[in-house]
């Protein structure tokens, strides 16, 4: 809580300049590797999205048609076949709370 953990694959879900780590888990022992990131910066959800996309499509990530679930910002992300991430962000009185989940495969985490 509050810190990466140790090992977080931080060249795959860089934590956003400002932003400050809530909690964050990373298992590579798993098919596919999970990895977890929940941050939280002031500012506006369409800003974290557009960071987070970015920093996605630049490691050959798609993002998948659609921007919400319900009226929650959030975006699925996916590579190849089978690997996926998925990124939603709460904002309140001005500052996004935001949660990344990852599946990806073990090379890349490495």
């Amino acid at each position: 809580m509050g810190a990466l953990v140790p090992g977080f694959p931080q060249t795959l879900l860089p934590v956003m300049p400002g932003a400050r780590v809530v909690s964050s888990s990373f298992d590579k022992t798993t098919v596919p590797a999970t990895v977890a990131l929940v941050g939280s910066i002031p500012g506006p959800a369409a800003a974290v999205l557009a960071y987070y996309t970015a920093a996605l499509e630049a490691q050959g990530f798609k993002a998948v048609p659609g921007e919400t679930v319900g009226t929650v910002p959030s975006k699925d992300f996916l590579r190849g076949d089978n690997e996926t991430v998925n990124i939603s962000v709460m904002e309140t009185s001005g500052v996004s709370t935001f949660t990344i989940g990852a599946n990806v495969a073990a090379e890349s985490v490495k």
